[in-house]
């Protein structure tokens, strides 16, 4: 009977151990099976997204494909394309220059960067600082393929620039004077430096930007911003200094920017003609021409200074110049007070009507508290004046 007990105990245990192997099988195989589910998923999902990233890249390309149309259909003569930027080269109108000049050549065109005058000391420490070379000066654009960046003012131009073939134009001003006859290449945007938008075609065109453009863009949009602390700075500005940064292995942005700002307000070396037209433009409105200069220094003392030694030389500066009407705005960086210097009795006239409410005037110039900046007051409030008082 104890036998009996004993094998039928046995037998028991075995078909339980036997339920409990086939549970842990049958387990281990629906493990197995859901696993090569997941993995049939994931391998799923993995060629779907492959798939979509590879649609992305083609749509990419094929995008890159369409923008660089307007460059197959530019209408050059024979010879190169010079690319220039306006009189009294600051580092924007440069460098943007010797951007595009990189792209016309990079996308089948022969051009060559070149600028009116030369370089100043900020864009000469930019130069330096990616291991470039300045362009060559180009003096008369007469019968010449020209490409304009920076500026659409004849005014503001290479001389003879009425003679020139104008190929294109690329600004990030308001429209100017320069008229075209026949199709040109038009890009003109409302953001802080010209630079970006050459940043920007590097990208629409599918082209790769060097460590040294990519330094120069970088110190081009830096200076033309002013850090991005300027009115007319932009989210794309922002992004093209951090991607320009990393491109360039800049890691120590603000101390590249606070370098050429010491250069931007240096005048070693100069002149008071050279300080005068360092950052000089010309306009017209209404029939009458003027010029407007730019100077800065560190704060009011220094300012004041400033004025009163280059104003000895305003009237004669003015006689090198085909305009009506000549002013120098010197800005205190330390307040943003502006100290505006005019060439002559009527450019003086012209100024108090045009902008009556001035701070002071102590003797030498007319002192604008919170300034009166050139882009964005001077000649937009200049050119109302002169179109309600028309000239005789």
């Amino acid at each position: 009977m104890e036998k009996e007990k004993s094998f039928l105990q046995d037998r028991k245990n075995i078909i339980i151990i036997a339920l409990i192997a086939a549970m842990i099988i049958c387990s281990l195989l629906a493990y197995k099976a859901g696993a090569d589910s997941a993995k049939t998923v994931f391998e799923a999902e993995k060629e779907t997204l492959a798939a979509e990233n590879e649609k992305l890249v083609n749509e990419k390309e094929y995008l890159q494909t369409l923008n660089r149309v307007d460059l197959e259909h530019l209408t050059v003569n024979d010879g190169p394309i010079y690319v220039i930027g306006h009189k009294s080269p600051d580092s924007d109108t440069v460098i943007s220059a010797m951007a595009w000049a990189d792209i016309l050549n990079r996308t089948g065109h022969e051009a060559i960067p070149v600028i009116t005058e030369k370089v100043n000391n900020e864009t000469a420490y930019i130069l330096e600082q990616a291991g470039a070379k300045s362009p060559e000066i180009l003096y008369d654009a007469s019968g010449l393929n020209i490409f304009l960046v920076d500026h659409s003012e004849l005014v503001q131009g290479v001389d003879n620039l009425v003679d020139a073939n104008i190929v294109g134009i690329i600004d990030h001003h308001g429209v100017g004077t320069v008229n075209v006859g026949s199709q040109v290449l038009y890009n003109a945007k409302p953001i802080g430096s010209a630079s970006t938008i050459m940043w920007l075609n590097y990208l629409n065109y599918g082209l790769e930007i060097d460590k040294q453009m990519a330094h120069l863009l970088l110190g081009a949009i830096l200076s033309d911003t002013s850090n991005l602390t300027i009115s007319s700075s932009t989210s794309a500005d922002k992004e093209a200094i951090d991607a320009l940064a990393k491109i360039a292995e800049v890691d120590d942005v603000e101390g590249f920017y606070k370098e050429i700002h010491r250069r931007y307000l240096s005048y070693d070396g100069l002149s008071n003609e050279e300080i005068i037209f360092s950052d000089y433009k010309e306009y017209e409105s209404s029939g009458v021409k003027y010029g407007v200069g730019l100077a800065n220094a560190v704060d009011d003392e220094s300012a004041a200074a400033l004025a009163e030694q280059i104003a000895v030389s305003m009237k004669d500066a003015k006689a090198t110049k085909d305009v009506d009407l000549m002013y120098v705005s010197i800005r205190a960086e330390d307040k943003k007070n502006d100290y505006v210097i005019p060439a002559d009795e009527r450019s003086e006239d012209t100024l108090k009507a045009a902008f009556p409410n001035y701070d002071e005037y102590n003797g030498v110039a007319y002192i604008y508290k919170g300034g009166l900046g050139r882009k964005s007051k001077f000649v937009p409030g200049l050119n109302d004046f002169l179109a309600s008082h028309p000239h005789e």
